[in-house]
Protein backbone atom coordinates (compact mmCIF):
# COMPACT_ATOMS: atom_id res chain seq x y z
CA UNK A 1 0.00 0.00 0.00
CA UNK A 2 1.55 3.22 -1.29
CA UNK A 3 1.21 5.64 1.76
CA UNK A 4 0.39 9.95 1.20
CA UNK A 5 2.32 11.41 3.73
CA UNK A 6 0.82 15.27 4.32
CA UNK A 7 3.22 18.08 4.72
CA UNK A 8 0.68 19.66 7.22
CA UNK A 9 1.45 17.25 10.15
CA UNK A 10 1.54 20.03 12.76
CA UNK A 11 -1.52 21.63 14.30
CA UNK A 12 -1.78 23.78 16.88
CA UNK A 13 -3.26 22.90 20.32
CA UNK A 14 -6.90 24.83 19.41
CA UNK A 15 -6.92 22.90 16.28
CA UNK A 16 -6.24 19.60 17.65
CA UNK A 17 -9.09 20.31 20.42
CA UNK A 18 -11.62 21.22 17.50
CA UNK A 19 -11.12 18.33 15.89
CA UNK A 20 -10.86 15.32 18.73
CA UNK A 21 -7.60 13.29 19.31
CA UNK A 22 -9.69 9.85 18.48
CA UNK A 23 -10.94 11.62 15.39
CA UNK A 24 -7.65 12.12 13.99
CA UNK A 25 -6.96 8.52 15.11
CA UNK A 26 -9.58 6.98 12.84
CA UNK A 27 -8.62 9.13 10.02
CA UNK A 28 -5.03 7.81 9.94
CA UNK A 29 -6.00 4.14 10.02
CA UNK A 30 -7.42 4.75 6.07
CA UNK A 31 -5.20 7.70 4.57
CA UNK A 32 -3.51 11.16 5.96
CA UNK A 33 -5.20 13.76 6.98
CA UNK A 34 -4.44 17.92 4.91
CA UNK A 35 -5.05 20.79 7.53
CA UNK A 36 -6.43 23.93 6.14
CA UNK A 37 -5.86 27.32 8.10
CA UNK A 38 -8.77 29.22 8.91
CA UNK A 39 -7.87 32.59 9.71
CA UNK A 40 -10.13 34.37 11.90
CA UNK A 41 -10.05 38.14 11.85
CA UNK A 42 -9.83 40.11 15.58
CA UNK A 43 -9.67 44.12 15.39
CA UNK A 44 -6.94 46.21 16.85
CA UNK A 45 -7.81 50.00 16.63
CA UNK A 46 -5.80 52.74 15.43
CA UNK A 47 -7.17 56.02 16.31
CA UNK A 48 -5.85 58.31 13.32
CA UNK A 49 -6.32 62.26 14.56
CA UNK A 50 -7.91 64.80 11.30
CA UNK A 51 -7.38 67.86 12.16
CA UNK A 52 -11.14 69.66 10.83
CA UNK A 53 -11.32 74.07 11.97
CA UNK A 54 -14.39 72.84 14.21
CA UNK A 55 -15.28 69.96 16.58
CA UNK A 56 -17.52 67.58 14.66
CA UNK A 57 -19.78 66.44 17.28
CA UNK A 58 -20.84 63.10 15.85
CA UNK A 59 -17.85 60.87 15.37
CA UNK A 60 -17.60 58.88 11.91
CA UNK A 61 -16.05 55.40 12.17
CA UNK A 62 -15.00 53.86 8.88
CA UNK A 63 -13.73 50.18 9.27
CA UNK A 64 -11.45 48.83 6.51
CA UNK A 65 -12.61 45.90 5.48
CA UNK A 66 -10.37 42.54 5.21
CA UNK A 67 -11.65 39.54 2.97
CA UNK A 68 -12.60 36.59 5.10
CA UNK A 69 -10.64 33.26 4.35
CA UNK A 70 -12.52 30.58 2.80
CA UNK A 71 -12.40 27.17 3.72
CA UNK A 72 -13.27 24.01 2.48
CA UNK A 73 -13.44 20.60 2.74
CA UNK A 74 -12.82 17.82 0.16
CA UNK A 75 -13.33 14.40 -0.32
CA UNK A 76 -11.59 12.11 -2.68
CA UNK A 77 -11.71 8.29 -2.82
CA UNK A 78 -9.46 6.34 -4.61
CA UNK A 79 -10.08 3.02 -5.86
CA UNK A 80 -8.14 0.26 -4.83
CA UNK A 81 -5.95 1.83 -2.51
CA UNK A 82 -8.66 3.82 -0.40
CA UNK A 83 -6.85 6.77 0.20
CA UNK A 84 -8.48 9.71 2.03
CA UNK A 85 -7.60 13.02 1.90
CA UNK A 86 -9.38 15.29 4.01
CA UNK A 87 -9.50 18.92 4.27
CA UNK A 88 -10.12 20.35 7.96
CA UNK A 89 -9.92 23.95 9.17
CA UNK A 90 -7.48 25.04 11.55
CA UNK A 91 -8.73 28.49 12.89
CA UNK A 92 -5.98 31.12 13.01
CA UNK A 93 -5.89 34.47 14.95
CA UNK A 94 -5.15 37.23 12.21
CA UNK A 95 -5.02 40.67 13.26
CA UNK A 96 -7.17 43.05 11.27
CA UNK A 97 -6.66 47.15 11.61
CA UNK A 98 -9.43 48.77 12.31
CA UNK A 99 -8.81 52.76 11.23
CA UNK A 100 -11.49 55.21 13.41
CA UNK A 101 -11.12 58.35 12.64
CA UNK A 102 -11.33 60.69 15.39
CA UNK A 103 -12.33 64.69 14.22
CA UNK A 104 -10.18 66.90 16.22
CA UNK A 105 -9.75 70.93 16.17
CA UNK A 106 -7.07 72.42 14.59
CA UNK A 107 -5.01 74.71 16.66
CA UNK A 108 -5.72 78.48 15.62
CA UNK A 109 -3.48 79.70 12.65
CA UNK A 110 -0.20 81.84 14.76
CA UNK A 111 -1.09 85.58 13.33
CA UNK A 112 1.88 87.84 13.24
CA UNK A 113 1.09 91.41 13.55
CA UNK A 114 3.56 95.10 12.93
CA UNK A 115 3.60 98.00 15.22
CA UNK A 116 5.43 100.92 14.22
CA UNK A 117 7.57 102.83 16.90
CA UNK A 118 8.03 106.27 16.87
CA UNK A 119 11.64 107.73 18.90
CA UNK A 120 14.37 109.26 18.58
CA UNK A 121 16.63 106.80 20.69
CA UNK A 122 18.86 105.89 17.26
CA UNK A 123 21.88 106.57 18.64
CA UNK A 124 24.49 106.47 21.46
CA UNK A 125 23.23 104.48 25.02
CA UNK A 126 20.17 105.31 24.09
CA UNK A 127 20.16 103.77 20.75
CA UNK A 128 22.40 100.75 22.14
CA UNK A 129 18.94 100.45 24.74
CA UNK A 130 16.62 100.62 22.42
CA UNK A 131 18.27 98.10 19.61
CA UNK A 132 18.75 95.45 22.96
CA UNK A 133 15.21 96.02 23.61
CA UNK A 134 13.94 95.12 19.88
CA UNK A 135 16.01 92.41 19.60
CA UNK A 136 14.75 90.63 22.94
CA UNK A 137 11.09 91.47 22.25
CA UNK A 138 11.46 89.42 19.21
CA UNK A 139 12.93 86.83 20.85
CA UNK A 140 10.09 86.62 23.35
CA UNK A 141 7.52 88.06 21.23
CA UNK A 142 8.02 86.25 17.77
CA UNK A 143 4.05 87.20 16.94
CA UNK A 144 4.48 90.91 16.87
CA UNK A 145 7.17 92.70 14.30
CA UNK A 146 7.90 96.13 15.83
CA UNK A 147 9.15 98.69 12.89
CA UNK A 148 11.74 101.36 14.15
CA UNK A 149 10.43 104.82 13.11
CA UNK A 150 13.59 106.96 13.92
CA UNK A 151 12.61 110.69 14.69
CA UNK A 152 14.31 114.10 15.32
CA UNK A 153 14.24 115.01 19.00
CA UNK A 154 12.60 118.16 18.00
CA UNK A 155 9.47 116.00 17.05
CA UNK A 156 6.62 118.17 18.49
CA UNK A 157 5.49 119.61 14.73
CA UNK A 158 6.22 116.24 13.50
CA UNK A 159 3.57 115.00 16.26
CA UNK A 160 1.22 117.47 15.66
CA UNK A 161 0.82 116.89 12.07
CA UNK A 162 0.75 113.09 12.31
CA UNK A 163 -2.02 113.57 15.12
CA UNK A 164 -3.87 115.68 12.78
CA UNK A 165 -3.78 113.45 9.75
CA UNK A 166 -4.73 110.25 11.94
CA UNK A 167 -1.14 108.97 10.86
CA UNK A 168 0.80 108.35 14.46
CA UNK A 169 2.97 105.39 14.79
CA UNK A 170 1.31 102.83 17.41
CA UNK A 171 3.64 103.73 20.14
CA UNK A 172 5.30 107.19 20.46
CA UNK A 173 8.12 108.33 22.67
CA UNK A 174 6.69 111.84 23.40
CA UNK A 175 6.70 115.09 26.35
CA UNK A 176 4.12 115.34 28.64
CA UNK A 177 3.52 118.88 26.36
CA UNK A 178 2.38 116.70 23.11
CA UNK A 179 0.69 114.51 25.33
CA UNK A 180 -1.48 116.91 26.51
CA UNK A 181 -1.99 118.88 22.98
CA UNK A 182 -4.59 116.75 21.66
CA UNK A 183 -5.72 114.93 24.69
CA UNK A 184 -9.32 114.67 25.16
CA UNK A 185 -9.45 114.58 20.97
CA UNK A 186 -9.55 110.97 20.54
CA UNK A 187 -5.91 111.04 19.44
CA UNK A 188 -4.64 108.69 22.32
CA UNK A 189 -5.81 104.97 23.54
CA UNK A 190 -6.61 104.50 26.88
CA UNK A 191 -4.88 101.67 27.92
CA UNK A 192 -6.19 100.96 31.60
CA UNK A 193 -8.36 97.48 30.85
CA UNK A 194 -5.42 95.84 28.80
CA UNK A 195 -2.97 96.81 32.09
CA UNK A 196 -5.38 95.35 34.25
CA UNK A 197 -5.31 92.48 32.47
CA UNK A 198 -1.71 91.78 32.73
CA UNK A 199 -0.53 89.13 34.96
CA UNK A 200 1.91 90.83 38.10
CA UNK A 201 0.80 94.24 37.01
CA UNK A 202 1.89 96.33 39.84
CA UNK A 203 1.24 100.75 39.33
CA UNK A 204 3.66 101.16 42.61
CA UNK A 205 6.58 99.36 40.69
CA UNK A 206 7.13 102.48 38.59
CA UNK A 207 8.38 106.03 39.48
CA UNK A 208 5.36 108.24 38.10
CA UNK A 209 4.80 111.81 36.86
CA UNK A 210 0.76 113.02 36.36
CA UNK A 211 -0.31 114.51 33.35
CA UNK A 212 2.56 113.48 31.20
CA UNK A 213 1.12 109.83 29.88
CA UNK A 214 -1.87 110.38 32.13
CA UNK A 215 -4.70 112.76 32.47
CA UNK A 216 -4.87 113.58 36.41
CA UNK A 217 -4.45 117.28 35.86
CA UNK A 218 -2.75 117.17 39.48
CA UNK A 219 -0.23 119.91 39.88
CA UNK A 220 -0.17 119.11 43.72
CA UNK A 221 3.24 119.21 45.67
CA UNK A 222 4.16 117.00 46.94
CA UNK A 223 1.99 114.74 44.84
CA UNK A 224 2.13 110.97 44.79
CA UNK A 225 5.17 109.93 42.50
CA UNK A 226 5.17 106.24 44.12
CA UNK A 227 2.19 104.24 42.27
CA UNK A 228 1.37 105.23 38.54
CA UNK A 229 -2.63 106.92 38.64
CA UNK A 230 -4.67 106.52 35.58
CA UNK A 231 -6.88 107.23 33.36
CA UNK A 232 -2.92 106.14 31.65
CA UNK A 233 -2.51 106.45 28.14
CA UNK A 234 1.12 105.28 27.87
CA UNK A 235 4.05 104.16 30.50
CA UNK A 236 7.24 105.72 31.69
CA UNK A 237 10.56 105.26 29.77
CA UNK A 238 13.29 107.94 29.59
CA UNK A 239 13.42 109.13 33.25
CA UNK A 240 15.63 112.94 34.02
CA UNK A 241 16.61 114.49 37.41
CA UNK A 242 18.73 116.96 38.46
CA UNK A 243 21.65 116.04 40.58
CA UNK A 244 25.35 116.72 41.19
CA UNK A 245 28.42 115.29 39.55
CA UNK A 246 32.14 116.08 40.70
CA UNK A 247 35.60 115.81 39.61
CA UNK A 248 37.49 113.80 42.89
CA UNK A 249 40.84 114.09 41.49
CA UNK A 250 40.28 117.99 41.51
CA UNK A 251 38.88 118.08 45.20
CA UNK A 252 41.60 116.10 46.18
CA UNK A 253 44.11 117.44 44.55
CA UNK A 254 42.96 120.63 46.03
CA UNK A 255 42.63 119.21 49.59
CA UNK A 256 38.53 120.14 49.25
CA UNK A 257 36.10 118.50 50.77
CA UNK A 258 33.80 116.58 48.49
CA UNK A 259 30.03 117.30 48.47
CA UNK A 260 28.21 115.34 51.53
CA UNK A 261 24.57 114.75 52.85
CA UNK A 262 23.83 118.62 54.63
CA UNK A 263 26.14 120.86 52.63
CA UNK A 264 24.47 124.12 51.02
CA UNK A 265 24.92 125.68 48.52
CA UNK A 266 26.99 128.46 50.18
CA UNK A 267 29.30 125.77 51.73
CA UNK A 268 29.53 123.86 48.62
CA UNK A 269 31.00 127.15 46.97
CA UNK A 270 33.15 127.64 49.53
CA UNK A 271 35.11 124.28 48.78
CA UNK A 272 34.80 125.58 45.33
CA UNK A 273 36.68 128.67 45.61
CA UNK A 274 39.54 126.24 47.39
CA UNK A 275 40.12 124.39 43.83
CA UNK A 276 39.77 127.55 41.56
CA UNK A 277 43.15 127.68 39.43
CA UNK A 278 43.07 130.59 37.09
CA UNK A 279 46.47 129.48 35.79
CA UNK A 280 45.32 126.37 34.52
CA UNK A 281 41.34 127.46 33.60
CA UNK A 282 40.14 124.94 36.34
CA UNK A 283 36.60 126.55 37.64
CA UNK A 284 34.49 125.34 40.22
CA UNK A 285 31.31 125.03 38.01
CA UNK A 286 28.80 126.22 35.66
CA UNK A 287 26.39 128.66 36.14
CA UNK A 288 23.43 128.12 33.75
CA UNK A 289 19.95 129.22 32.83
CA UNK A 290 18.53 125.43 32.72
CA UNK A 291 15.32 126.46 34.62
CA UNK A 292 14.84 122.79 35.55
CA UNK A 293 17.50 121.23 36.84
CA UNK A 294 19.88 124.06 37.91
CA UNK A 295 17.83 127.73 38.21
CA UNK A 296 14.08 126.07 40.06
CA UNK A 297 15.70 123.64 42.61
CA UNK A 298 17.92 126.93 43.95
CA UNK A 299 15.44 129.10 43.79
CA UNK A 300 13.18 126.07 46.04
CA UNK A 301 16.03 126.92 48.47
CA UNK A 302 15.20 129.90 49.58
CA UNK A 303 11.11 130.27 49.04
CA UNK A 304 9.79 126.62 48.97
CA UNK A 305 7.60 127.45 46.46
CA UNK A 306 6.73 125.47 42.78
CA UNK A 307 7.31 126.79 38.98
CA UNK A 308 3.44 127.04 38.26
CA UNK A 309 0.84 129.05 38.50
CA UNK A 310 -2.86 128.14 39.07
CA UNK A 311 -5.77 129.29 36.49
CA UNK A 312 -8.96 129.80 36.75
CA UNK A 313 -11.73 127.12 36.26
CA UNK A 314 -9.07 124.36 38.15
CA UNK A 315 -7.15 125.00 35.24
CA UNK A 316 -3.28 124.54 36.33
CA UNK A 317 -0.47 126.55 34.22
CA UNK A 318 3.48 126.81 34.67
CA UNK A 319 4.96 129.76 35.81
CA UNK A 320 8.36 130.66 37.13
CA UNK A 321 8.52 131.87 41.09
CA UNK A 322 9.33 135.08 42.22
CA UNK A 323 8.93 135.93 46.18
CA UNK A 324 12.35 135.12 47.67
CA UNK A 325 12.89 132.55 45.11
CA UNK A 326 14.77 135.21 43.10
CA UNK A 327 18.19 134.79 45.26
CA UNK A 328 18.47 131.50 44.26
CA UNK A 329 18.98 133.04 40.39
CA UNK A 330 20.73 135.48 42.29
CA UNK A 331 23.75 133.02 43.45
CA UNK A 332 24.23 131.27 40.48
CA UNK A 333 24.79 134.94 38.35
CA UNK A 334 27.40 135.21 40.97
CA UNK A 335 29.05 132.41 40.44
CA UNK A 336 30.60 134.01 36.67
CA UNK A 337 30.41 137.86 38.53
CA UNK A 338 31.26 137.97 41.85
CA UNK A 339 32.91 134.78 43.13
CA UNK A 340 34.78 133.88 40.06
CA UNK A 341 34.14 130.34 40.55
CA UNK A 342 31.64 129.60 37.14
CA UNK A 343 33.41 130.52 33.19
CA UNK A 344 31.15 132.67 31.12
CA UNK A 345 29.06 130.92 28.02
CA UNK A 346 31.53 132.58 25.69
CA UNK A 347 34.63 130.47 27.40
CA UNK A 348 32.69 127.69 27.11
CA UNK A 349 34.09 126.25 23.85
CA UNK A 350 37.75 126.72 24.28
CA UNK A 351 37.48 125.17 27.72
CA UNK A 352 35.81 121.86 25.94
CA UNK A 353 38.39 121.19 23.60
CA UNK A 354 37.79 117.94 21.80
CA UNK A 355 36.27 116.22 25.18
CA UNK A 356 32.43 118.32 24.16
CA UNK A 357 32.36 120.03 27.47
CA UNK A 358 34.77 121.67 29.83
CA UNK A 359 33.63 119.27 32.90
CA UNK A 360 34.07 116.19 30.37
CA UNK A 361 37.93 118.41 30.02
CA UNK A 362 38.74 118.00 33.40
CA UNK A 363 38.50 121.71 33.72
CA UNK A 364 35.44 121.95 35.79
CA UNK A 365 35.18 120.73 39.31
CA UNK A 366 31.11 120.52 39.98
CA UNK A 367 28.40 119.72 37.76
CA UNK A 368 24.86 120.45 38.25
CA UNK A 369 22.22 119.41 36.06
CA UNK A 370 21.21 116.90 33.96
CA UNK A 371 24.64 114.87 33.38
CA UNK A 372 23.68 112.82 36.42
CA UNK A 373 20.89 110.62 34.89
CA UNK A 374 22.51 110.40 31.31
CA UNK A 375 25.78 109.25 32.75
CA UNK A 376 26.41 107.20 29.57
CA UNK A 377 27.13 110.20 27.05
CA UNK A 378 30.19 111.22 29.75
CA UNK A 379 32.05 107.91 30.50
CA UNK A 380 33.40 107.55 26.99
CA UNK A 381 34.53 110.91 27.18
CA UNK A 382 36.01 110.73 30.35
CA UNK A 383 37.35 107.12 30.10
CA UNK A 384 39.93 106.64 32.90
CA UNK A 385 41.50 110.83 32.79
CA UNK A 386 40.27 111.53 36.05
CA UNK A 387 38.15 110.08 38.77
CA UNK A 388 34.56 111.28 38.76
CA UNK A 389 31.38 110.74 41.28
CA UNK A 390 27.81 111.65 42.15
CA UNK A 391 27.31 112.99 45.36
CA UNK A 392 24.41 114.44 47.34
CA UNK A 393 22.30 117.34 46.20
CA UNK A 394 23.15 120.82 48.24
CA UNK A 395 20.60 121.68 50.68
CA UNK A 396 18.50 124.75 49.83
CA UNK A 397 19.65 127.79 52.02
CA UNK A 398 16.82 128.16 53.91
CA UNK A 399 15.30 124.64 53.91
CA UNK A 400 16.34 121.38 55.13
CA UNK A 401 16.77 118.96 52.62
CA UNK A 402 17.56 119.41 48.85
CA UNK A 403 15.43 119.81 46.29
CA UNK A 404 15.20 118.12 42.95
CA UNK A 405 12.98 118.75 39.59
CA UNK A 406 12.50 115.68 37.29
CA UNK A 407 10.87 114.56 34.25
CA UNK A 408 9.98 112.02 31.93
CA UNK A 409 9.45 111.14 28.13
CA UNK A 410 7.25 108.49 28.17
CA UNK A 411 6.14 106.15 25.26
CA UNK A 412 1.92 106.97 24.74
CA UNK A 413 0.38 104.70 22.14
CA UNK A 414 -2.20 106.40 20.07
CA UNK A 415 -5.68 105.43 18.55
CA UNK A 416 -4.21 104.15 15.29
CA UNK A 417 -3.66 101.04 17.13
CA UNK A 418 -7.61 100.26 17.10
CA UNK A 419 -7.50 101.51 13.40
CA UNK A 420 -5.20 98.99 12.45
CA UNK A 421 -6.19 96.46 15.11
CA UNK A 422 -3.23 95.79 17.49
CA UNK A 423 -4.38 97.57 20.54
CA UNK A 424 -2.85 94.47 22.95
CA UNK A 425 0.49 94.18 21.02
CA UNK A 426 0.85 97.90 21.23
CA UNK A 427 0.16 98.02 25.02
CA UNK A 428 2.54 94.47 25.46
CA UNK A 429 5.39 96.39 23.57
CA UNK A 430 5.06 99.69 25.73
CA UNK A 431 4.77 97.74 29.07
CA UNK A 432 8.01 95.67 28.04
CA UNK A 433 9.52 98.67 27.93
CA UNK A 434 8.36 100.36 30.51
CA UNK A 435 9.66 96.87 32.94
CA UNK A 436 12.60 95.33 34.57
CA UNK A 437 14.30 93.54 31.54
CA UNK A 438 14.38 97.33 29.35
CA UNK A 439 14.75 99.01 32.35
CA UNK A 440 17.58 97.01 33.67
CA UNK A 441 19.30 97.38 30.43
CA UNK A 442 18.89 101.14 30.46
CA UNK A 443 21.23 100.75 34.18
CA UNK A 444 23.76 99.63 31.97
CA UNK A 445 24.16 102.11 29.08
CA UNK A 446 23.00 104.68 31.25
CA UNK A 447 21.80 107.23 28.48
CA UNK A 448 18.37 108.27 30.94
CA UNK A 449 17.06 107.49 34.29
CA UNK A 450 15.53 103.99 34.67
CA UNK A 451 11.90 104.14 36.24
CA UNK A 452 11.41 101.09 37.35
CA UNK A 453 11.99 100.86 40.81
CA UNK A 454 13.70 97.74 41.79
CA UNK A 455 16.75 98.77 39.14
CA UNK A 456 18.00 100.52 42.11
CA UNK A 457 18.56 97.08 43.86
CA UNK A 458 20.98 95.96 40.54
CA UNK A 459 24.77 95.47 41.33
CA UNK A 460 25.02 96.58 37.14
CA UNK A 461 22.97 100.16 38.33
CA UNK A 462 25.29 100.44 40.91
CA UNK A 463 28.75 100.25 39.14
CA UNK A 464 31.18 102.32 38.21
CA UNK A 465 32.18 105.09 36.75
CA UNK A 466 31.09 107.12 38.17
CA UNK A 467 31.07 106.52 41.23
CA UNK A 468 28.42 107.01 43.59
CA UNK A 469 25.83 105.75 41.17
CA UNK A 470 23.95 104.74 44.21
CA UNK A 471 22.94 108.60 44.73
CA UNK A 472 20.88 108.63 41.39
CA UNK A 473 18.57 106.33 43.02
CA UNK A 474 18.20 108.66 46.21
CA UNK A 475 17.47 111.29 44.27
CA UNK A 476 14.31 110.15 42.36
CA UNK A 477 13.48 108.47 46.07
CA UNK A 478 13.76 111.66 47.56
CA UNK A 479 9.96 113.12 48.85
CA UNK A 480 11.01 116.43 47.40
CA UNK A 481 10.70 116.20 43.99
CA UNK A 482 8.93 118.58 41.59
CA UNK A 483 7.97 118.21 37.90
CA UNK A 484 6.57 120.88 35.84
CA UNK A 485 4.86 118.22 34.29
CA UNK A 486 4.28 120.17 31.17
CA UNK A 487 0.68 120.64 31.61
CA UNK A 488 0.73 124.22 29.43
CA UNK A 489 -3.02 123.83 27.48
CA UNK A 490 -3.04 125.84 23.82
CA UNK A 491 0.68 126.09 23.15
CA UNK A 492 4.04 124.49 23.43
CA UNK A 493 6.49 124.52 26.07
CA UNK A 494 9.13 125.88 23.52
CA UNK A 495 7.22 128.83 23.12
CA UNK A 496 7.76 129.66 27.20
CA UNK A 497 11.61 128.91 26.60
CA UNK A 498 11.52 131.00 23.66
CA UNK A 499 10.75 133.63 26.04
CA UNK A 500 12.20 132.53 29.56
CA UNK A 501 15.83 131.93 28.20
CA UNK A 502 17.33 134.94 26.43
CA UNK A 503 16.07 137.11 29.10
CA UNK A 504 17.91 134.84 31.27
CA UNK A 505 20.62 134.81 29.65
CA UNK A 506 21.18 138.89 29.91
CA UNK A 507 22.74 138.20 33.55
CA UNK A 508 24.77 135.38 32.81
CA UNK A 509 26.65 137.85 30.09
CA UNK A 510 26.47 141.02 32.89
CA UNK A 511 23.83 143.20 30.39
CA UNK A 512 21.29 142.89 33.23
CA UNK A 513 20.93 142.38 36.72
CA UNK A 514 19.69 138.49 38.18
CA UNK A 515 16.39 140.16 39.09
CA UNK A 516 16.01 142.19 35.95
CA UNK A 517 16.16 139.37 34.10
CA UNK A 518 14.06 137.40 35.92
CA UNK A 519 11.13 139.78 36.49
CA UNK A 520 11.26 140.89 32.69
CA UNK A 521 11.61 136.74 31.79
CA UNK A 522 8.77 135.84 34.13
CA UNK A 523 6.28 138.80 33.07
CA UNK A 524 6.56 137.60 29.26
CA UNK A 525 6.21 134.12 30.19
CA UNK A 526 2.99 135.21 32.56
CA UNK A 527 1.41 137.16 29.60
CA UNK A 528 1.53 134.10 27.39
CA UNK A 529 0.04 131.76 29.91
CA UNK A 530 -2.53 134.48 30.48
CA UNK A 531 -2.89 133.35 25.91
CA UNK A 532 -3.01 130.11 26.82
CA UNK A 533 -5.99 130.52 29.76
CA UNK A 534 -7.96 132.99 27.38
CA UNK A 535 -8.24 130.57 24.69
CA UNK A 536 -8.77 127.47 27.16
CA UNK A 537 -11.98 129.61 28.72
CA UNK A 538 -13.20 130.59 25.45
CA UNK A 539 -13.40 127.10 24.48
CA UNK A 540 -10.71 127.72 21.00
CA UNK A 541 -8.56 124.56 22.87
CA UNK A 542 -9.93 121.90 24.74
CA UNK A 543 -7.22 121.79 27.39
Amino acid sequence: MRRLISRRHMLRGAAAGATGLAGLAALAACGETQVVTKEVPVETTVIKEVPVEKIVRETEVREVPVEKIVTQQVDRVVTKTVEVEKVVEVEKVVEVEKVVEVMVEAPPEARTVKIEHATDHTSGPRGAAMQWAIERFAIERPDIKVKFIPQDHIYYEKIAVEAVAGTLSESNLLNGVSFQQFQGAGVWLNIDDILAKKDGYDPSNYWFQPDIYSDNMDQSYPYDSTRLQGPLYGMPYQGAIGGLAYNVTLFEAAGANQPTEGMRYSDLLEEMLKLRDPENDVFGIRATRSEQFQVFPQMYGYNNGQARVDGPDGAQLWGPPLDDGWQGWQDIVDYIHKDNVSYTPEQRGDLSAEFGDPFSAGKQAVEIGGVVYSTGFRAPRISDRFEWSLGPMPWGENTNHANFEWNDQPHIVAGTATVTGVEEQAVDWVYFLAGPDVQGRVSIDRGHLPLWKEVADLPVANAAPPDGMHHLYEYIANPNLRAMQWYVPGGFYSEIRALWRPQMDLALVGEASAQESLEKASGQVNALLKKFQDGLSMGDVSR
